[in-house]
């Protein structure tokens, strides 16, 4: 009987159990370890204070260290680490630094942020640890269009429209071979299909996938085909949008003097021709070549002050005359690429203010660079033109075709990230 009523006392302790709720049953488990508060960086930051500064001239992360106590040993391991990050010893002035200290003012954390999204930890707990590291953005897939007004710019409708300045000078490098966007006109228009990357709601970098820009009476179209080497912007029938010539030696500049065959010389106080094309621009402005080629000339005379001339090739030479100084480097002899600086803006020898006087020779006879028809790049091969042709037709049917009176912007879905 003793027996039985054992057996029976058990049987009813394991009913109650097992109809126990769960809560009850892992009551010891409620005091589970609590939540770590970390920032966006992802530094723990229960008793520690947190700095923000900037890297100050001729400062490098051993002597910021050091000043914030940071033991030698410590370091070694730490620089050790980064080495495969990063220069330290050449850190940027300017570059975002956040350190966390204790109570005592001693650094347990260091983040190196030298750009908008990446950013180096260096942890000096018990074990030191240099990681490397992105903040979170988000992409979307954008449209814009817009018509520039009289007096206006590229730069200042999109300005004015609230988008990225960025996004300016990115389609005007896209279309910088056939459109001189020093002398647009009243009512051209532009269409523009790009990513945009943002950051806590801000943009923080656009990429534009396809493009049209209307001016003088023609359409422009350049749509961005990803493929290996090939990769770049095309126009519709498939021909590179870059061309063997910038339309001009300096960015957002103002025409000031065209070419002419009769000019009045506003020093010499004579007609004469003048046989190139003025850019005004603030004195050091950097002056680029606007296709590859090979230095002939760099000195500096009386008539032209300091210049640069560039023979591409057996058919076209350029020259780039009233620098204020020629870049380091850019003597007779040297080779350059389409976009590297040669020089830098400036009023040498017979200017009245700071411009470049861009001249252009077409079998050894100056013409007007900004009228000339410049040579087209070769199309991609046959066997790729399908492949473009379905991508061009995706961005196409996305890409604004007809922009109203006023520039508007919106998400567009369909493409991914």
């Amino acid at each position: 009987m003793r027996k039985f009523t054992i057996r029976l006392a058990l049987c009813l302790l394991v009913l109650v159990t097992i109809q126990l709720p769960h809560t009850a049953r892992i009551k010891h488990e409620s005091s589970a370890v609590p939540l770590i508060e970390r920032d966006s960086f992802g530094v723990p930051m229960a008793g520690l204070e947190k700095h923000s500064s900037s890297v100050q001239r001729n400062e490098s992360l051993e002597s910021i260290m050091n000043d914030w106590k940071v033991p030698r040993e410590k370091q070694q391991i730490a620089f050790q680490q980064a080495a495969s990050f990063i220069d330290f010893r050449k850190i940027g002035r300017g570059d975002s630094l956040y350190t966390y200290t204790d109570s005592s003012g001693i650094a347990e954390f260091v983040v190196y942020k030298p750009s908008i999204k990446e950013f180096l930890v260096f942890d000096f707990g018990d074990s030191v640890r240099v990681h490397e590291d992105s903040l979170t953005s988000t992409k979307v897939i954008r449209s814009a269009s817009g018509t520039i007004e009289k007096g206006s710019s590229l730069f200042q409708t999109i300005q004015d429209a609230g988008l990225s300045q960025s996004l300016a000078y990115e389609l005007s490098e896209v279309f910088a071979w056939q459109v001189s966007f020093f002398h647009l006109l009243p009512g051209d228009q532009f269409s523009i299909l790009f990513e945009d990357e943002t950051m806590y709601g801000k943009s923080i970098e656009t990429e534009i996938k396809a493009a049209r820009f209307h001016h003088a009476d023609q359409d422009y179209f350049a749509f961005y085909f990803p493929e290996g080497d090939i990769s770049g912007f095309y126009d519709e029938e498939g021909r590179p949008s870059e061309r063997p010539f910038l339309r001009a030696p300096v960015e957002f500049s103002r025409i000031s003097s065209r070419y002419s065959p009769r000019r009045f010389h506003p020093i010499q106080r004579r007609y004469k021709p003048h046989l190139g094309t003025d850019f005004a621009a603030p004195t050091g402005t950097p002056i680029v070549a606007t296709a590859n080629g090979t230095v002939i000339n760099a000195a500096y005379t009386h008539g032209n002050g300091n210049y640069v001339k560039i023979r591409h090739n057996d058919v076209y030479t350029t020259g780039y005359l009233h620098m204020s100084r020629i870049k380091s480097g850019i003597r007779r002899g040297v080779h350059v690429q389409q976009g590297d600086v040669i020089g830098y803006v400036g009023s040498t020898g017979l200017a009245t203010g700071p411009h470049v006087c861009y001249r252009f020779w077409k079998n050894d006879r100056q013409v007007d660079a900004m009228r000339i028809e410049m040579p087209k790049s070769e199309p991609l091969p046959d066997t790729i033109l399908p492949k473009f042709f379905a991508v061009r037709d995706e961005l196409w049917r996305q890409l604004p075709n007809a922009p109203g009176d006023q520039l508007t912007s919106g998400s567009i879905t369909g493409l991914g990230d």
